[in-house]
């Protein structure tokens, strides 16, 4: 497999936007459903409000980056969250990204709708830990379709995603943007970037139709018919209500992990309805943009938590640091996205896995320098958090 040809993730940032079609990668990177990106430039810019308190003469040649996740271990605390539409950013798709995670030990979250069916993401990567992402955006009996099969190709945890609540007819037009009706409405901007448009056409021929994010959606039958007719409307429900979860829980016989928490009650009211773990995220800033940081919220849901379930952190992790800081805090892992999509675009499954590296490379780093012999032992003892600050708890 050859090397990709970063070492850093800006540089992962930097050719896959010289690589992808400008409307394709602006909706992953920059772009809130209202049109703005303060919430996702506070994400990443909130991170930079913490410093390390390193040890002094804390020397340790050897860190151990393990931990685990739902009670299995991971070799790095570094989780595959679910973007969506890897297959249009490169062929070989989530079995691609599947594959790199089960290489690096650790999760990948998968997607309703990644361009592949689940069955092909476990062929492809038949040892690797995946969980499962649900909107209820095609309905329950869908979503019950989806979850049986996730059941049955082996997937350890459902995440429902609850922070979704509506899906403005701006941003459905966009994501449209990735469909055969709508493939000339970027036509122009695919023959300027040719190595694209290449893999595209390749994967188009291949399965003898256009590669859509919608084509070959995780939950079959007449759910596929459904999702190619384009994204819900506003007016369709998205993201589960409480009472939804009776049902859930009993057509899922596993960890239910709860996505898109911000407030103590939230945290609480998804213990109540059988949360294993929680993830503190605010969508990646994409939905509204006048939120807060989920790095700022982490300690609040922590605190509601009190240790009844795990805690993770989503939403602009860029770097280890990044990664260890949120440790620091409490979290049991963090989940990235943008940042394996960007490595997926440049060169596939090597692509992800040289991303994985890159984050496994500098959180060792990080360790050693502030003198911490293991991620377990981190605490809020190797930062300094200043007074005030809305992540304290």
């Amino acid at each position: 497999m050859t090397t990709p040809p970063f070492t850093t993730i800006e540089q992962a940032f930097a050719l896959a936007k010289r690589r992808l079609p400008p409307s394709i990668y602006r909706k992953m990177v920059n772009q809130g459903l209202d049109g703005r990106d303060l919430a996702i430039r506070e994400n990443e810019r909130v991170f930079d409000d913490l410093l390390f308190e390193p040890r002094a003469c804390a020397v340790h040649p050897r860190r151990d980056l393990t931990t685990t996740v739902l009670g299995r271990p991971v070799d790095l605390p570094v989780l595959l969250s679910a973007p969506g539409g890897s297959r249009i950013y490169h062929p070989a798709g989530e079995p691609a990204v599947a594959a790199a995670a089960g290489a690096a030990g650790t999760v990948n979250v998968m997607s309703m709708s990644h361009g592949h069916t689940i069955e092909e993401v476990r062929a492809a990567a038949p040892d690797a830990r995946l969980w499962q992402q649900v909107y209820l955006s095609l309905g329950r009996e869908a979503a019950e379709e989806l979850i049986g099969r996730a059941q049955g190709v082996g997937c350890e945890a459902l995440m429902l995603t609850v922070d979704f609540l509506a899906l403005p007819e701006a941003h459905q037009a966009d994501v449209a943007r990735m469909t055969r009706q709508n493939v000339r409405r970027y036509g122009v901007e695919a023959v300027r970037r040719p190595r694209w448009l290449a893999g595209y056409l390749r994967d188009a021929y291949a399965q003898r139709d256009i590669p859509e994010v919608e084509l070959r959606p995780t939950a079959g039958g007449g759910s596929a018919a459904r999702l190619r007719t384009g994204l819900p409307g506003p007016g369709t429900q998205i993201s589960p209500t409480w009472a939804d979860f009776d049902w859930i829980n009993e057509a899922w016989d596993g960890p239910l992990v709860i996505k898109g928490i911000l407030s103590a009650d939230d945290a609480k009211r998804a213990l109540d309805v059988g949360a294993d773990a929680i993830v503190v995220s605010n969508h990646g800033g994409v939905g509204l943009s006048s939120v807060p940081s989920s790095l700022s919220r982490l300690g609040t849901v922590l605190d509601a938590v009190d240790g009844r379930a795990e805690v993770y952190l989503d939403s602009g992790v860029r770097r280890g640091s990044d990664v260890v800081k949120a440790l620091a805090l409490g979290a049991r892992a963090a989940l990235i996205g943008r940042p394996y999509m960007m490595g997926l675009a440049v060169a596939g499954q090597a692509g992800v896995e040289q991303v994985l590296s890159i984050f496994r490379r500098e959180i060792d780093m990080v360790l050693a320098n502030i003198g911490c012999p293991s991620v377990a032992e981190l605490d809020g003892s190797y930062l300094v958090v200043p007074d005030g600050w809305r992540g304290r708890g």
